[in-house]
Formats: structure tokens, C-alpha cells, sequence
């Protein structure tokens, strides 16, 4: 395999798998991201974030900019918002391939991008859009322009450098300074480039990286004095760390399992990799080559590393670090299935994917056949040639080609029948949606749609409402709220009840049945148990 030309086929379908995903409603933290930036537009600040009219300093502002500017050239669309986040991603797959390119070869450089862009974390969350997906963007192009600098000597590689930490740190915080600083960090110390430890250019990037992060600074320090400060800069991180602030999971391994479906179905080649890279450095230590590296493993373990002990842990969080496995996987698969040297690891490697292809395509077929028995004919007909494919994949010749092409095969199929089968069936039951598209359909043009109870708290209310109020959470937050009649509330069992209690005169315009699509469980999905795992939401107009 001299070229890797045939990926570009491949490439294209993993954007159409992607745009699949692009028509899911944005559901809770995704919606409310993309609320922020709505707001940014209602309020014409782009300093003070808020959310439901309220101050918000959860994150800081770079992908609520995104979104204020999509909407202020297209509208509100959440179709419209996603495609210009996968349009940034498609950027930082670029830096993966240009650091496989500089650290490796070009090779290396393009297989790393294609698992990225075809890993299910990648595809995932650029439909359910996290802080973490932009994230990874700056990350990767500081990292990329860091080891050129350090490579090829070019002083404007290194002020790059620093201008994308800067973008990390106004999209997540300090974090986005410490993932390319461990990188580099461990590189030159590992290296024994002291030079490059201190060069006084490392006093000249501190002011440029504030300069970049001041509009964060001043929204945060107007909304909450030095308190949004000492939030930006500890509370928010250190916090999530200690679990002082945010967080429960005390599971070591969380990291380890998590990162076998996020990079899938890549996972074999990701943790070979970084086991073969490690072994590589360990048993080479005195005989390493002049161009030896540790970016790579330097900004991959230190952050997995802190994230484990982290007392707060989602699936997103590793989002920034999953591109440098990969480059790893990349290297070493290359290494494997191109020379002579590693024929048994070669066979097993094979035997294994092969089960994981199949593994994937085969979970598809209970979600058509019984779980959700209701697939369009568009939808069978992907599925199927995609099948075919597959099948015909995996009789080809026991070659890396063999094993990119259904592999992915595998993973396109699950994405695809995932966003275009199983969410628009789960949403149906996520009723924030049905009750915004009652409330838009039927409401007065001056009413509004707020939240009332903890337990109704979706801000896809807010970002699919035509008109979004406040989000009310005690009967004291009601009464000082002083709603206008006609305003409608999206509430809980428990909301109606403290209706009730207060002798609010109201109107039940619907009755839900309700299942949020960030805790789906298999018992909900099985038909015959799904009605059990049903709650009530309400949608209320008051007299």
C-alpha cells in the first residue's frame, strides 16, 4: 500500500454519517451551551454570559461566540450550529495529521486524522456538542505548532503556539493550558532541553495567553467580583479534582474502559500503541534516535492521569487527549502490519477486530428489527448496502487496508443507524421537545416559556422556545418572579404540586409522558418495560 488514496472515500462517507447526526435535537448541556450563545445576541453582550437570563460563569466564552455568530448569520438552527462546529473539528483532525506528519511521517500523519474522524467520540459528541469537542481544536494546533517550533526552529510556529493556548483557555479554562504543557514539558525535560525549558519566550507567552483570556476575566469578575476569578482559575478545576465542587465517581479505571468506546473502533490500535510506544522508550532508553519524542505521551498520561483521580469524570472530559492515542495507534499500526516483525501480534490483532466489526454491525439489527421496529426505507437501504460492504470487506486480503476499511464500515453503520434510527425515536419521548413545539405552535406572541422545578430543568426549553423565560427553582423564586398571566411553565410532578400548594390558578395544557435522553436505560428501550421507566412532565399556561 503505497497511498493512502483510498481513503478519500472512506472519508466521505464518515461526513455523511456526521451530518446524520446534525438533524438530533441539541438536549441538555448541548442545548444550553447553544442557549448561552443565543443569549449573547438577545442581551448584545458578549462579555456577561447568561443562561434563562441569569449570570452564567460555568465556561468560558469561546464556543458561545461560535454559536452568537452562527445565529447572527443564519438564525437559530441547531442543524446550522453543528455543521460549523464539525467544520472546527475537521481543523484539529488537520493538526493531528500535520503532528503524525512533523513527529513521524506523513503516513502516520493521515492514518492518525482518519481515526480520529472516525472514532465514535469524535462523531458523537459533534452531535451532542460539549465545550470538549471544540476543546481538542486549540489543543492539537498548540501542540502541532510547539514541536515545530522545537523541530524547525521558526519563532512564528512558537507565538502560534501560544495564541492557540490562549483559544483552549477561553473555551475550558486553565486545562487548556496544561494538556500542551505537559506535552511540551515532558518533551524537553525527557529530552534534556534545558534550553528550551528556559527560553525567556516562555515569559513572553504569560501576557499574551492573558491578553487572550481577559474578555472571560472581566465577564466573570462583573457577574461575581473576584470570586468569577478565583472560579475561572481553581474552583472550577481543582474542584472537579478534589471533588469540593462537582463530583462523585471515584472509579480509577474510569478512563481506561471509557476510552474504549470513545476512540472505537480504534481501540485495539490506541492501546497497542501506547503499550508499544511505552515498551519502545523503556527498552530503548540509552539507544533512542535524535528526532526521539514524548509530546505524544507526555500530554496524553499526564492529563489521564489527573482526570483518574479527578472525583468528577465524564466520557467528554478525555475528548482533548483522544487525537494523541490515536497518533500512537497510527504509528504503531503502520509499524505492524507493514513489516515483518510483528506477525503473530498481527494475527491477533486481525482475529480481534474482526469480532469488533461484527460485534457493531450486529447491534444495529435489534434496534430495527424489535427495539424500534419503525425504519424508514432510506434508513434500511443505507444500512444494508453499508452491510455489504462490510461483508465484502472482510474477505479481502489481511492488510491494514482491510482493516481500516471495515472497521469503519462497522463504525459507520452503528453511527448512522444511531443518528438517523435510535435518537429521533428516544427524542420523541424527551418531552422539553414536544413542549416547545406546543408552546410555539399555540402560545400568544408576547407569552414565554419558562422552567419551574428542579426536576423540569432542560434548557432545550429554552433554546427551542420561540420566547424562553427563567428557569424557576423554589416557590420563593415563583412568587418574586411575578410571572405576567399567560405565561406557560414546563414542570415536574413535584412543580404541579407546588402550583397547587400555592393556589396559582392555571391552565394544564399537556400532560407528558417523559424519559430525559441523557439517562436511557435498557429496560427503557425494551418495549415491553418502557412504559415502567416513564415520568410525568407538564405544560401549564397561568390564568
Amino acid at each position: 500500500m503505497k497511498r493512502l488514496a483510498w481513503l478519500l472515500p472512506l472519508i466521505i462517507v464518515c461526513l455523511l454519517v456526521n451530518i446524520s447526526g446534525m438533524f438530533t435535537p441539541l438536549v441538555v448541556n448541548a442545548a444550553k451551551y447553544a442557549q448561552v450563545g443565543r443569549e449573547i445576541l438577545h442581551n448584545h453582550d458578549w462579555v456577561n454570559m447568561t443562561i434563562g437570563h441569569e449570570p452564567y460563569e460555568q465556561k468560558p466564552p469561546l464556543l458561545f461566540w461560535i454559536g452568537a455568530s452562527v445565529f447572527s448569520l443564519f438564525g437559530k438552527s441547531g442543524v446550522i450550529y453543528k455543521a460549523s462546529i464539525l467544520l472546527i473539528s475537521l481543523i484539529g483532525a488537520f493538526a493531528t495529521f500535520k503532528l503524525g506528519d512533523l513527529l513521524y511521517n506523513r503516513r502516520t500523519g493521515q492514518v492518525a486524522a482518519f481515526f480520529w474522524i472516525t472514532s465514535l467520540g469524535f462523531i458523537h459528541f459533534n452531535s451532542d456538542i460539549h465545550t470538549d469537542t471544540l476543546l481538542v481544536v486549540p489543543v492539537m494546533l498548540a501542540i502541532w505548532q510547539f514541536a515545530a517550533y522545537f523541530k524547525l526552529k521558526r519563532e512564528l510556529n512558537f507565538y502560534l503556539g501560544v495564541v492557540f493556548v490562549g483559544l483552549a483557555m477561553l473555551t475550558k479554562g486553565p486545562v487548556g493550558m496544561v494538556i500542551p504543557g505537559a506535552a511540551v514539558g515532558t518533551h524537553l525535560l525527557l529530552t534534556r532541553n534545558f534550553k528550551g525549558i528556559f527560553n525567556y519566550r516562555w515569559l513572553i507567552a504569560i501576557p499574551l495567553v492573558g491578553l487572550i483570556i481577559l474578555p472571560a476575566l472581566i465577564g466573570l469578575f462583573q457577574h461575581f467580583g473576584l470570586e468569577g476569578i478565583k472560579f475561572y482559575f481553581w474552583t472550577n478545576n481543582v474542584g472537579r479534582v478534589t471533588g469540593s465542587y462537582h463530583g462523585t465517581n471515584s472509579d480509577p479505571f474510569f478512563y481506561i474502559h471509557t476510552t474504549l468506546y470513545m476512540i472505537a473502533p480504534w481501540m485495539i490500535f490506541g492501546f497497542v500503541g501506547l503499550f508499544m510506544q511505552l515498551r519502545e522508550k523503556i527498552l530503548n532508553r540509552k539507544n533512542l534516535p535524535a528526532d526521539n519524542e514524548y509530546f505524544t505521551l507526555g500530554g496524553l498520561l499526564f492529563y489521564l492521569i489527573i482526570a483518574s483521580i479527578a472525583k468528577q469524570k465524564n466520557p467528554h472530559y478525555e475528548m482533548a487527549v483522544l487525537p494523541l492515542i490515536l497518533l500512537l495507534g497510527a504509528r504503531w499500526a503502520l509499524l505492524i502490519y507493514e513489516t515483518t516483525n510483528f506477525r503473530t501480534l498481527k494475527k491477533v490483532i486481525s482475529w480481534i477486530h474482526l469480532f469488533v466489526g461484527i460485534v457493531f454491525v450486529a447491534l444495529v439489527f435489534p434496534f430495527l428489527l424489535y427495539y424500534f421496529p419503525n425504519a424508514k426505507i432510506w434508513v434500511w437501504f443505507v444500512v444494508v448496502v453499508l452491510t455489504g460492504f462490510f461483508l465484502y470487506s472482510i474477505s479481502w486480503k489481511n492488510t491494514l487496508h482491510r482493516q481500516l476499511t471495515s472497521l469503519f464500515l462497522a463504525i459507520s453503520i452503528f453511527m448512522f443507524t444511531l443518528n438517523a434510527h435510535i435518537l429521533p425515536n428516544l427524542a420523541k419521548y424527551h418531552s422539553p421537545l414536544v413542549a416547545c413545539e406546543r408552546f410555539n405552535a399555540t402560545a400568544d406572541s408576547n407569552a414565554k416559556l419558562n422552567i419551574y422545578s428542579e426536576q423540569a430543568r432542560y434548557w432545550g426549553i429554552f433554546f427551542y422556545a420561540d420566547n424562553y423565560g427563567r428557569y424557576l427553582i423554589t416557590e420563593g423564586d415563583f412568587r418574586e418572579a411575578n410571572l405576567p398571566q399567560g405565561d406557560w411553565l414546563y414542570t415536574s410532578t413535584e412543580g404541579l404540586a407546588s402550583l397547587d400548594r400555592m393556589n396559582v390558578p392555571y391552565e394544564l395544557i399537556s400532560e407528558m409522558d417523559h424519559r430525559s435522553m441523557s439517562r436511557i436505560s435498557m429496560k427503557f428501550i425494551n418495549p415491553k418495560t418502557r412504559a415502567g421507566k416513564m415520568e410525568k412532565r407538564y405544560l401549564v399556561r397561568l390564568k
